[in-house]
């Protein structure tokens, strides 16, 4: 393998270039932008369909997206590609609805848990806080290690230093003007994804061979996985990896405040129209990337078990020159930096609007900014340290939150769409209940090596929470007719 590709000064070159290009697109497009708790927490509700699509789509391009897509296109093969890619193009079309329902019903709002607790009561709303405070700052984190990770392979660059750079990249514009730098960063982001894709994914499978090493590497390093269905390499891809990746992504808006804060924040005749185009915009990168993994697969690449997530940059490495693959490092800072800048305006708008409020009943705009703006440094701290845990990989931090943000999937949903068939009780100790006793058995499972385990926390995290919540609810209303 022909890495680095670059020198560190090289590296650093692109970071803070990179960096500029951010910080004055956001700073031209926010001129005379007045910090008010509106503005700076839900971008006044005034995105339209173009960049409200375009933002709702960065904000789910994130880390696994990029990565795990050509991981699992290499490993596992179609099988495993297929799962991952499916709920991640599924999901926002379906939670669409849902969004605009719930924007219908409180218009004015500004994040999930504020609903929640207009519709149930503040301890339901702590479990929708802490919940979602855990999932930004995983998501934080993996996007740091991604980053980190892919451009120590092509630089040289010790990840620390570059995970450090991100960080602190991404919070000087979005500690401007919060989700509206938020957005305008993520519009010209999106945009350098699609053209990275379209140019090098063409161009690596060129060079390799044509579309006969894609379908050579169909069934992954090992050959067998290219069945979806049928074989015992599907059934146990589709156990371990599948329904987790699957119904994780189908449940994933539901747990993440970004998107929620989206949908506050796009017109409201716009958050329909809105959803469902990000689908698309977003959903052919995964398809994209994951081709370079059968490339890697069909040509006989064989990559170490510590490097296996960032196939796609060894593939590239590999397959294309040095100065072609600078495009694909700016695709990767492109993508991952949007889901950090997304993840701060989220933590920053549940801190400003619900934390902060618990305890102060009347407070003014300056006030909320300056907390929301502190939630944002705490943010980059926290999962700065988290991408220095010895051992730490992108699979197993995307499968723990994956199973932590589906918990609160179904509850949400019934929530916005049949509030009536839930009541406060069933809420907070039928979720309570399936984040305590599920996660945790997910997370052993996976360090255990145990399937059943494993599979029966995904079960419980997911679908216990609904069961559970329905029944205690109907429980206490029968006792209460009693």
């Amino acid at each position: 393998m022909n890495l680095p590709l670059f020198n560190e000064s090289t590296g650093f070159t692109i970071l803070i270039v990179y960096g500029l290009v951010a910080f004055a697109l956001t700073y031209w497009y926010s001129r005379g932008y007045n910090d008010t708790k509106t503005s700076f927490l839900v971008a006044r509700r005034e995105l339209g369909t173009f960049q409200g699509s375009l933002s709702v789509a960065a904000a789910w391009l994130w880390a696994p997206g990029l990565f795990i897509s050509t991981q699992q296109a290499y490993v596992n093969g179609l099988v495993g590609h297929f799962w991952f890619c499916l709920g991640n193009f599924l999901t926002l079309g379906l939670f669409a609805y849902f969004a605009y329902r719930l924007r219908e019903q409180f218009p004015e709002g500004f994040t999930f848990s504020g609903f929640i607790k207009e519709k149930f009561s503040k301890r339901v709303q702590n479990i929708y806080i802490v919940e979602m405070i855990v999932l930004a700052t995983c998501a934080f984190a993996i996007n740091l290690l991604a980053g980190s990770k892919t451009l120590e392979i092509l630089t040289g660059i010790p990840y620390t230093y570059t995970a450090l750079a991100m960080a602190l990249i991404a919070l000087t514009y979005s500690f401007r003007t919060g989700l509206k730098a938020t957005v305008v960063t993520e519009v010209f982001k999106i945009l350098v994804v699609w053209t990275g894709v379209i140019l090098i994914v063409p161009a690596v499978i060129y060079v390799a061979g044509g579309w006969d090493t894609v379908v050579a590497g169909l069934g992954g390093a090992r050959g067998d996985g290219a069945s979806i269905i049928g074989t015992e390499r599907a059934w146990v891809v589709f156990a371990t990896f599948g329904i987790t990746a699957f119904l994780g992504h189908l449940g994933g808006p539901w747990g993440d405040n970004s998107f929620y804060q989206r949908a506050f924040a796009i017109r409201k005749a716009s958050v329909l129209k809105s959803f469902i185009i990000a689908a698309f915009v977003f959903g052919i990168i995964p398809v994209m990337m994951g081709l370079l993994g059968y490339v890697a697969a069909g040509s006989g690449m064989e990559i170490p078990g510590n490097m296996v997530g960032t196939t796609n940059a060894i593939v590239i490495a590999n397959f294309l020159p040095a100065w072609a693959s600078i495009f694909f490092v700016f695709l990767v800072f492109a993508g991952l930096i949007a889901i950090l800048d997304s993840q701060f305006s989220s933590v920053a708008n549940m801190t400003g609007h619900d934390i902060y409020n618990k305890y102060k009943s009347k407070v003014d705009d300056k006030t909320v900014i300056k907390y929301a703006r502190t939630a944002m440094v705490i943010l980059a701290v926290a999962g700065f340290l988290i991408t220095q845990i010895p051992g730490i990989t992108l699979l197993y931090i995307f499968l723990f939150f994956a199973t932590l943000r589906a918990a609160v999937w179904l509850p949400s949903l019934i929530a916005i769409v049949k509030p009536k068939l839930l009541t406060e009780q069933g809420m907070f100790y039928g979720m309570g209940t399936a984040i305590v006793v599920g996660v945790p058995m997910f997370v052993y499972g996976k360090l255990a090596k145990s399937l059943p385990y494993t599979f029966s926390g995904t079960i419980i995290a997911i679908f216990g929470s609904a069961v559970l919540v329905l029944a205690i609810s109907k429980w206490k209303k029968t006792s209460q007719n009693s």
